[in-house]
């Protein structure tokens, strides 16, 4: 394959999702030519099996971990875990989905657990997971904690939120990839209550609508994106101006979720979900969530 005949628009397909490890295209090395037809021998081109595309260029050392193979460990563990349980009236959301981006190169997966953690009256939380793969060396296969919040109007809001700061867990080998991502998971897993009591924390601290959009700012939210989530934040304030971190909080996930991420890559998608915590979810004066070591 050369150079040449992998053009940008071409590796940037549109975001694809995929309900079964199965349904995800095979991925392997081939070799790269430059422009004058000589076979550059310290790189190697990932081609997308369905397509044919080169979706990256990598060194030649590098060790390709394919997403299929990623996947179905993900969904092996999966499988023996509880899964959620119905809740009366409230819609059903994916407990995995599997999400590829930039043509392939990136993929995401979410993968939410049946154990079910009551914040407040109203308010239910279940745990999950998050495990991102790359293929051209960008980022590291790793693994972190997310959570689902089913609103007390029985409608999922703010989709597969990310917890603060969960600590990541990064697994850079292919080797015996099942038994680590089941260590990483399930020690993700473990912690989970301990992130829950941001929340509860959040839901009895107020602040004022005014100061959601600078403090989005100043934590690294895009204005443009920041401005937004602060118009709806004094839309959904009190008389006197006040709404509880917590409301803010899922105001910004929200609009991150089901607004932003599907236009952004995932790193984009988890800074803006950090900036999101930092700047509405955590108690003044901290700047980190619990370690969930």
């Amino acid at each position: 394959m050369s150079l040449r005949e992998a053009p940008e628009n071409q590796r940037r397909a549109a975001i694809e999702n995929f309900a079964h490890p199965e349904d995800i295209p095979r991925f392997d090395l081939v070799p790269v030519f430059g422009p004058d037809g000589a076979r550059l021998v310290q790189y190697r081109g990932v081609r997308r099996s369905d397509t044919g595309a080169v979706v990256s260029v990598v060194s030649h050392r590098y060790g390709l971990l394919p997403h299929h193979q990623v996947a179905e460990a993900v969904h092996a563990i999966g499988e023996a875990l509880d899964k959620p349980a119905p809740e009366q009236g409230a819609p059903a959301f994916p407990r995995e989905r599997i999400t590829l981006f930039s043509g392939g190169r990136r993929m995401e997966i979410r993968l939410v657990v049946g154990t079910r953690y009551e914040l407040a009256r109203g308010e239910t939380c279940y745990p999950g997971v998050r495990v991102l793969n790359s293929l051209d060396g960008t980022v590291a296969l790793r693994c972190e904690g997310v959570g689902v919040r089913v609103a007390c109007a029985n409608q999922l809001v703010g989709g597969l939120d990310s917890l603060v700061e969960l600590r990541e867990v990064h697994l850079s080998s292919a080797t015996d990839l099942l038994g680590m991502l089941q260590r990483a998971i399930h020690g993700i897993l473990d912690k989970f209550r301990d992130a829950t009591r941001l929340y509860e924390t959040a839901m009895g601290e107020e602040v004022l609508s005014g100061d959601v959009e600078p403090s989005l700012v100043a934590a690294g939210l895009p204005l443009c994106y920041a401005s937004e989530i602060g118009g709806r934040a004094e839309v959904a304030a009190t008389h006197n101006a006040l709404l509880s971190r917590w409301s803010a909080y899922n105001l910004a996930t929200s609009a991150i979720t089901h607004e932003i991420a599907p236009r952004v890559s995932p790193a984009r998608s988890r800074e803006f979900e950090r900036a999101a915590a930092s700047a509405l979810l955590l108690p003044s004066g901290e700047e980190h969530g619990p370690a969930l070591a």
